[in-house]
């Protein structure tokens, strides 16, 4: 007689956003939590892989994952230490991510790219019906700044003005930086796939003024222990640019979005992109070009704000 087979074991929360809003921190966060289990692997980006192959994006990313396959499956037969980045585009790959759970009440993963995937809620809610959803909002001025600083490190090149111009004005702009400032838009795909009820949604601002509180209200949403005692003195991910400008901007001519440093081990890699990074200083967005951002999302954060039952109003001076 055949042994019964145990039931799958599948993420039952998602983190969906948005880039630029602490959610490298809120995953470390959470998997400290002994009800916890969190993917080792932030940014697995399963869900959203129909929408990336489907774009300009597509064979670049399937050219990537063939030249990464032994790394990957290294990595998904091995210890899984956490900090690793791989798109996990198959479903028996994506579900190791969660070979390790060992009676958690809570397993979830983050990636942030899913809020602005079109296809990426009803994906999920194909293979997770009864995923609880995290959204951590950011203001749209501030979410595109700190992504312009990474692409444009220390304002080199192009003027944060003309970068958000142009980006605006491409007809692919759903799959860029702006797309995801659609607070509205993005959100309301999440809305439409699944139960209000299974959709949290979370400031950024409150995030950083009461971190604590935060975390008991999603530990509250997941159904476990809100006094847990998490360590909340290291921040993860912060918006850093080159200590040498010209430097980068040279490197980046040559090289294009290529690294320099794909040889080195993952520890060695963390090392050197610390000392070749600052964090952003004094940097900050011009006040002009913060108002120029706020009339082209102007309707997106009111709706959001209808939608989430928030007084946004400061978010539109």
């Amino acid at each position: 007689m055949a042994a019964p087979r145990t039931a799958e074991i599948l993420p039952n929360f998602v983190i969906a956003g948005v880039p630029k809003a602490g959610t490298t921190s809120l995953h470390s966060y959470l998997a400290q939590h002994p009800e916890i289990f969190m993917s080792r692997i932030k940014e697995p980006a399963f869900f959203g892989a129909a929408d990336i192959l489907a774009s300009g994006h597509g064979e670049r990313l399937l050219a990537w994952k063939e030249r990464q396959r032994a790394e990957l499956r290294a990595y998904l037969d091995g210890p899984q230490a956490p900090g690793a980045r791989f798109p996990v585009l198959d479903w028996d790959d994506y579900r190791r991510l969660f070979r390790d759970v060992a009676g958690e009440r809570a397993i979830g993963e983050a990636t942030v790219d899913y809020f602005w995937q079109p296809g990426a809620p009803a994906a999920i809610r194909t293979r997770l019906p009864g995923a609880r959803i995290i959204v951590m909002l950011r203001h749209p001025a501030d979410t595109l700044f700190a992504r312009y600083l990474l692409d444009l490190p220390g304002g080199g090149g192009r003027s944060f003005r003309a970068w958000f111009e142009a980006a605006v004005r491409r007809p692919d702009s759903w799959m860029l930086p702006v797309g995801h400032a659609r607070l509205a838009t993005n959100l309301g795909r999440f809305l439409d796939a699944f139960p209000r009820e299974q959709v949290r949604c979370y400031l950024y601002p409150d995030y950083l003024r009461d971190p604590r509180g935060v975390l008991r209200e999603i530990f509250g949403f997941l159904g476990v222990a809100a006094d847990a005692p998490i360590d909340l003195s290291r921040r993860l991910n912060e918006t850093s640019v080159p200590r040498w400008p010209r430097l980068d901007r040279l490197r980046r001519r040559l090289l294009g979005g290529r690294s320099v440093t794909g040889w080195a081990p993952a520890g060695l890699r963390a090392a050197l992109r610390r000392g070749y990074r600052r964090t952003r200083g004094s940097l900050a967005l011009d006040p002009a070009d913060r108002a120029l951002v706020i009339d082209v999302y102007r309707g997106e954060i009111e709706a959001t704000a209808e939608l989430i039952a928030r007084d946004l109003s400061s978010w539109l001076r």
